[in-house]
């Protein structure tokens, strides 16, 4: 019997009025909301957010740096899910490959890197890589491997018709200067070997 009174609506709305007055209107007086009254909040907050007024408010809400702190970190660890379940999606691949291409990113990219901050951070990179004593000797074995390939003589049809007869027994010329000198003796031909 106590049930069923407790049921009715005069007794729900004791029930309400009482929670709110002993907790001060807090998150416990919406677990004694009837199913009715739920629906009526469920459908005014649709109605806030769905008005057009809504706009401006979020607007001035988001520019509040406390609020936009709060508001981003309640949804950030949802928002990182979010992300990661959209990047093994591969329809959402194929669609950010085609944003990538298309020519409105290209000339966006473009203007940034012909701009003169982007060219600014780029040298102060190279400056502090160049500082660097590891990256500095990859560097010279690069460069002293290109100049050695571009003093190596390029072999002509001739040349390599000889080396396949001879055996293909000839050495490369390009290590050192005595391994030339030591060639020209050998062979006895005259041949100049570039160091």
């Amino acid at each position: 019997m106590v049930i069923d009174i407790l049921k009715t609506e005069d007794a729900q709305k004791a029930l309400q009025e009482s929670a709110s007055s002993s907790s001060g209107n807090t998150g416990f007086s919406s677990k004694l909301l009837s199913v009715q009254d739920q629906e009526q909040v469920r459908m005014a907050v649709k109605e806030v957010l769905v008005s057009p007024d809504y706009d401006k408010v979020i607007k001035t809400l988001m520019t509040d740096t406390r609020f936009a702190g709060e508001f981003a970190k309640s949804v950030n660890s949802q928002n990182k899910q979010i992300h990661k379940d959209l990047i093994k999606d591969p329809s959402y691949q194929k669609d950010l490959i085609q944003a990538m291409k298309s020519p409105e990113m290209d000339k966006m990219i473009l203007d940034v890197l012909q701009g003169s901050q982007y060219r600014k951070q780029v040298m102060s990179l190279m400056q502090e890589a160049m500082q660097n004593p590891l990256f500095r000797l990859e560097v010279l074995d690069l460069l002293k491997k290109a100049v050695q390939e571009e003093l190596k003589p390029a072999p002509t049809s001739s040349d390599s018709k000889k080396k396949e007869e001879s055996g293909g027994e000839s050495e490369d010329s390009g290590d050192s200067e005595d391994s030339g000198e030591s060639k020209e003796e050998e062979s006895g031909s005259g041949e100049e070997s570039s160091a």
